[in-house]
């Protein structure tokens, strides 16, 4: 293991070991957050979301929650969770097809996202005239630069697919982002609003998913 990943290890470990004094519990969500940007340690911050709004879903770098103004926080729940919330805020990355970011915080131990129902693959083929499978397929091979996986074959209905708006609008953006496709090519990585499908987790660039998950991978 090298000496920047074990120093890494050691700080989050000294993290969770660390005991603090949670705030007050809150019914005002700017209170809340803004308590939660103030713990030092992550632990912590999950514990007082946990008391103070509802728990949706966890991964292994943030935890997702629904606040009481229907919205969504993304907390991260190590430095990983950090870097995710980092990429998905980053303020240029915009468009139709990706869900809205209302906020952060300056350390970015947490992030807001508009609240959005989930499609299935039906719902997603109805909406765009694309089985949701050949975006995925496509969306693999037009970021294959992006992963570096170079000698990807193009996929059976390439040709169909690169035609479509939503396809052209992901290729641009995860090429000019750097996303790593993985999230793009599965379907509960997709919401939905105004009719058409929104992507709800951009965070996985390819600066993140190198340092933090490819030398754990291997």
């Amino acid at each position: 293991m090298d000496p920047k990943t074990l120093l890494k290890k050691a700080q989050y470990f000294c993290a969770l070991a660390t005991s603090e004094e949670l705030p007050a519990n809150s019914k005002d969500l700017k209170t809340v957050l803004s308590n939660i940007e103030d713990l030092e340690n992550y632990n912590s911050r999950v514990e007082y979301a946990e008391d103070n709004l509802k728990h949706l879903s966890s991964g292994s770098s943030r935890v997702v929650y629904l606040t009481p103004k229907e919205t969504i926080v993304k907390l991260a729940k190590n430095d990983k969770g950090i870097a995710q919330n980092k990429a998905e805020s980053n303020p240029k990355m915009k468009s139709k097809f990706l869900n809205e970011v209302l906020g952060h915080a300056k350390n970015y131990a947490w992030m807001e996202t508009q609240f959005l129902e989930k499609i299935t693959e039906k719902e997603f083929e109805e909406m765009t005239d694309i089985k949701f499978s050949d975006f995925g397929e496509a969306i693999r091979y037009g970021l294959k630069d992006v992963t570096g996986n170079t000698g990807k074959e193009k996929p059976k209905n390439f040709d169909k697919v690169e035609k479509s708006e939503i396809y052209k609008e992901m290729k641009k953006i995860g090429e000019q982002f750097e996303l790593m496709p993985g999230d793009l090519a599965r379907i509960s990585s997709w919401g939905t609003r105004d009719g058409r499908p929104v992507l709800i987790d951009a965070g996985l660039t390819k600066e993140v998913f190198t340092e933090y998950y490819a030398s754990s991978s291997s």
